[in-house]
């Protein structure tokens, strides 16, 4: 079956949580588990997106902006003792993001900016935190992420990005059908080999590579309060609007551009 998702509100991207196994209990004692940790994963890894789209603007990194739940720092300095350029904390509405980058050049020379000939190399060490609100859905999150860019030297026409992640969800609670439903979650990221075309215009998305998110996902409240169970997805990107995620053994078509989220498998 195959099943289109909204990817929800920081966004323009890929996930969703699913399972391989459950050991605490089969699946249809909870009918809607999938679909929650659908939501809690499109809005982290949303913004992993992000991240991987947002530096093909470094040149821009003089100004403040604020897009798709992207929030891009003003006058990041250049720390010598780090090799880092530090980012000032960002506190927007609830949400707090401290940020920052270091650049090599094609000889793994530290650089302190980024230059568009010769930068090399570059990596993102990002965290977010705070309480995500959205319709149906409400969660206090704790996210962190390092990732880094290759390919980036000279007239480039794509960047190829890996890295990893975790996210912390406390109290992820659910309302949009039924009774409410709330879950503890720790999940993992990897980020492998995810190809960003440049220029990345409105209508350009990742042409390959996956995204795995990994959680444990304990139950709060109800008859299955403290158990747990993992979930496990994979999506894989194609350069279309429409990205393919693989749950245990079935399959969804995410819409990157349109976000819509169609029948819960």
């Amino acid at each position: 079956m195959r099943t289109l998702i909204r990817c929800g509100a920081l966004t323009c991207a890929v996930i969703l949580g699913a399972c391989s196994s459950d050991t605490s209990g089969p699946d249809a004692a909870t009918p809607l588990l999938n679909a929650d940790i659908a939501l809690v994963a499109a809005d982290a890894t949303a913004e992993d997106v992000d991240v991987m789209r947002e530096p093909v603007f470094f040149t821009a990194m003089t100004g403040f902006a604020a897009g798709q739940g992207d929030f891009r720092p003003t006058n990041c300095p250049f720390d010598a003792g780090s090799g880092r350029l530090v980012c000032p904390t960002i506190t927007h509405g609830d949400i707090t993001i401290t940020r920052s980058y270091a650049f090599w050049d094609a000889a793994n020379a530290v650089q302190q900016a980024f230059d568009a000939l010769t930068t090399a190399k570059a990596n993102i060490q990002s965290a977010i935190e705070g309480t995500r609100t959205l319709p149906n859905w409400e969660a206090t999150v704790e996210r962190e992420r390092d990732m880094t860019a290759t390919g980036l030297a000279g007239t480039e026409t794509q960047r190829t990005w890996n890295g990893t992640g975790s996210t912390h969800v406390t109290r992820s609670k659910h309302t949009d059908s039924g009774p409410e439903r709330s879950y503890d979650l720790e999940c993992s990221v990897a980020v492998v080999n995810v190809v960003v075309p440049v220029p990345n215009g409105a209508d350009a998305w990742p042409l390959s590579g996956t995204i795995t998110r990994t959680c444990t996902v304990t139950f709060v409240g109800g008859p299955r309060d403290g158990q747990t169970i993992d979930r496990t997805a994979v999506v894989t990107f194609n350069g279309t609007q429409i990205a393919t995620l693989t749950v245990g053994d079935k399959t969804f078509d995410l819409d990157l551009k349109n976000r819509h989220r169609g029948p819960r498998p």
